[in-house]
Order: C-alpha cells, then sequence, then structure tokens
C-alpha cells in the first residue's frame, strides 16, 4: 500500500490533476436531481458511505501534494468539511429533489478524518518495518 501511495507522492503534477477532478466529480454527484439518482439499498443510510468514501479520497489526493504536515491535514479537514456543508446548503437551494442533510455533512469530516488515519498508519508502518 505503501508503494501505492508512493506512485502518486512522486506524480504530483498527475495528483493535483486528480484532486481537481475528484472535487469536481463530487460536485456533480451531488448535482444531480434525486429522481435521477441511482436506486443503490444495500442497507439504511448507504448514501453516508458514499459521502464518507468520496472525502476520505478527497483528503488522501489532496494530502498527498503537501508536505504532509499535521498542519496541512487539519487544513485539508478544515476545508472538506467547509466544502462538505457548502454543498449541502448549494443542494438545499439549488438541486431539485435535494435537500440538506446535516448527517452527510457529517460523514464527509468522518471520511476526511479516516483518510488521515489511513495514510499515517500506511506511513507509521512503513517506519516499523
Amino acid at each position: 500500500m505503501k508503494k501505492f501511495l508512493q506512485f502518486f507522492e512522486d506524480r504530483q503534477k498527475l495528483t493535483f490533476m486528480l484532486a481537481i477532478l475528484w472535487t469536481i466529480v463530487i460536485f456533480i454527484g451531488c448535482s444531480m436531481p434525486g429522481r435521477d439518482l441511482p436506486k443503490v439499498n444495500l442497507f439504511d443510510n448507504f448514501d453516508k458511505v458514499v459521502h464518507f468514501t468520496f472525502f476520505a479520497v478527497f483528503f488522501g489526493l489532496w494530502f498527498l501534494i503537501t508536505s504532509k504536515s499535521t498542519k496541512y491535514a487539519l487544513v485539508i479537514i478544515v476545508i472538506s468539511i467547509f466544502y462538505g456543508f457548502s454543498i449541502e446548503y448549494y443542494q438545499l437551494y439549488c438541486v431539485a429533489g435535494r435537500g440538506f442533510d446535516v448527517w452527510d455533512g457529517v460523514a464527509d469530516g468522518l471520511g476526511a478524518l479516516c483518510g488521515w488515519w489511513v495514510i499515517r498508519g500506511i506511513n507509521s508502518a512503513e517506519v516499523r518495518s
């Protein structure tokens, strides 16, 4: 897994472009009217897992183009929370069939935190080896 992260760390331009693309993909996905969303009901609140995953990847891509300090991690987590809740407000006022869901915003923030936790775990596992 460390080699996977290293691939993106070594290719800063690619990772930056993927981070921008992923940010746009999140926005487009959250801009779809409610009636156009695929009906996936594997279990209750499956959409929270989607939000969590979107923002774990969001955090990872943006974090891999920084100096990987705690300061940058916290900044990206705050940006993730702000972006997630901004999208919720956008959905409330601008997207047909969608609304504001505080738990989606919470899932976004927790996804970003988990992204940091996973990257830290992978990097510290390498140090212990």
